[in-house]
């Protein structure tokens, strides 16, 4: 039982590293755009 609740937890833990993971890529890349933009505009 407790093996099963390792697990999910360890599932649960990994899903929300991952999902933070992609929100930072996601931020990272409008940083970018909003960097690029800049640049254009000087």
């Amino acid at each position: 039982m407790m093996d099963k609740v390792n697990n999910a937890a360890q599932s649960a833990k990994d899903s929300c590293q991952e999902a933070g993971q992609q929100a930072q890529a996601k931020a990272q890349n409008v940083v970018d755009a909003m960097k690029n933009t800049v640049r254009m505009n000087k």
